[in-house]
């Protein structure tokens, strides 16, 4: 009896046991994909979608493709891959005319591993979504066929619509055709054609500015300009921004309302000449000076904001590297050194994506990231770089906008003002995040240019800050051990042309 009761005891154990280890496991794969995501956005998204083929192949069912460890070194740096001659991989590369992946030696393997868990669950989600949908109830399942049919009865009727208006402006055309043509049967004018389009410009001139508020009422609200500024100098932009609007919307306004005024009213008349009034000189010198004056103030204006935004930074403003390429951004920041490693173009690709040169000391310390962190109430400079072609860097909540030009780095200072917790709590929706997107076409992925842009109290700043990586450190295997004195003569001197080389490069 005791025997069985000790069998018993140790198969519960042994249960408990796998169960244990199995819900860790799918705990783990959860929080892995999880994780996934959050990188895939961050680093993946620009180029490739899941389920459909966008810069780069679509990505479902990858994992089964390759083995996991062919992934990881394809993901980390494809360029050695192909190098190394590997079937797959230089097949892929010309499959898409030799395009250059992004090089991701900044992630490691648990990373990439953590993407790969992703991208495999996703691939498995729609057999499963199907499979859900067959055990949902009568009338949930009935209900789709119906919201499709309603869709595609709003579809027709739009067009029988459209067809409608067509025809009636087919028609309308005709009838006015015939009674022209009645007109000059019988030698007398049937339609007064000069007050129809006297009537109809009166009507446009109303409409069109009725349509203007309208327009201004509800789509203004949805415009950018509509939000608070969240940094210093873009509050500043806003305020001249709307004095230029006011003064430019009571020209429109009068002008328009002039110009279709005056249509209706000096019609042709049969006779009745026409009054010439060619020169006034005191009519002229009136429109002449006030917008002279006008613009003067607006200039000027703009001019003192202008000086203002780009005046040279404070000494010690934090520096921020915005690295551009088709179809995302890097940021990298500065380590404890508080300065950023130098870069030479020539060798991105090559040592890192980035191009950055890691015999530079300041290099060591430098990290990066896919998102942009930024504190609050703090000036900070941002470095715009680009690898391919012209992209434009455009913060719209922050009222920054700089082109990023390939051999030509270009900076902009800012001081942002707002948190992302507080613009949330402004606009009543938590999901809101900043971002930094590209405002130039720069090719088929374009829209796809995105990254987060994140405000954060100084704090939380400095807690994020010190939780990053270095990205260029020398690994050990590539530090040198001690060396007799004339080794280290020859070391010192290659030191002195690699700080010579730095230096031409900066």
């Amino acid at each position: 009896m005791i025997s069985h009761f000790s069998g018993s005891l140790k198969l519960v154990k042994k249960l408990s046991l796998l169960t244990a280890i199995f819900a860790l496991t799918f705990s783990a794969s959860a929080q892995s994909a999880e994780e996934g995501k959050k990188l895939f956005d961050a680093n993946c998204v620009s180029c490739h979608a899941i389920k459909e083929q966008v810069v780069g192949p679509a990505l479902k069912d990858v994992h089964k493709r390759k083995d996991e460890a062919w992934l990881i070194k394809w993901i980390k740096n494809s360029q050695a891959v192909v190098k190394s001659g590997d079937a797959y991989a230089v097949e892929l590369y010309n499959k898409y005319n030799q395009s250059v992946m992004t090089s991701f030696e900044g992630l490691s393997d648990a990373q990439v591993k953590s993407i790969l868990a992703y991208v495999k669950q996703e691939s498995e989600a729609a057999p499963a979504a199907v499979a859900a949908s067959g055990t949902e109830s009568a009338s949930s399942t009935a209900a789709a066929p119906a919201a499709g049919a309603n869709k595609q009865t709003k579809s027709r009727i739009h067009w029988l619509l459209v067809i409608i208006v067509g025809l009636l402006a087919v028609v309308i055309t005709q009838v006015f055709s015939i009674l022209d043509t009645v007109g000059k049967i019988q030698g007398r004018e049937v339609i007064n054609w000069n007050k129809v389009n006297a009537t109809l410009m009166l009507v446009f001139g109303i409409a069109g500015l009725a349509f203007t508020v309208w327009e201004f009422v509800v789509h203004g609200k949805l415009t950018v300009n509509a939000n608070t500024a969240a940094s210093e100098h873009g509050v500043g932009i806003d305020k001249m921004f709307n004095i230029t609007l006011l003064f430019t919307g009571i020209v429109f306004v009068i002008t328009q309302v002039a110009l279709f005024y005056f249509a209706f009213k000096y019609k042709k008349r049969k006779n009745e000449k026409a009054f010439f009034y060619s020169h006034n000189d005191k009519l002229e010198y009136i429109w002449t000076i006030i917008p002279a004056i006008v613009l003067t103030v607006l200039v000027i204006n703009g001019l003192k904001y202008w000086n203002k935004i780009f005046a040279k930074p404070a000494e010690g403003t934090p520096k921020i590297e915005v690295f551009a390429y088709q179809f995302g951004w890097t940021a990298r920041y500065p380590g404890s050194d508080k300065e950023l490693g130098s870069y030479d173009f020539r060798q991105i690709g090559k040592s890192n994506a980035l191009g950055v040169l890691t015999d530079d000391p300041k290099s060591a310390d430098d990290f990066t990231s896919s998102e942009i962190h930024l504190p609050v109430n703090k000036p900070v400079t941002l470095k715009f770089r680009a690898k391919d072609v012209i992209h434009s860097a455009y913060l719209p909540h922050f009222r920054v906008q700089m082109n990023c030009v390939p051999g030509l780095p270009t900076e902009f200072t800012f001081t942002p003002t707002i948190t992302t917790a507080d613009k949330q709590a402004e606009l009543g929706d938590p999901t809101f995040d900043y971002a930094l997107l590209c405002n130039k076409i720069c090719g088929s992925a374009h829209y796809r240019m995105k990254v987060k842009v994140v405000i954060d109290t100084e704090e939380n700043y400095k807690k994020w800050v010190a939780e990053q990586k270095p990205a260029f450190a020398k690994k050990a295997e590539e530090v040198p051990a001690a060396a007799p004195a004339e080794v280290n003569a020859v070391q010192a001197s290659k030191d002195k042309t690699t700080k010579k080389a730095l230096a031409s490069v900066k």
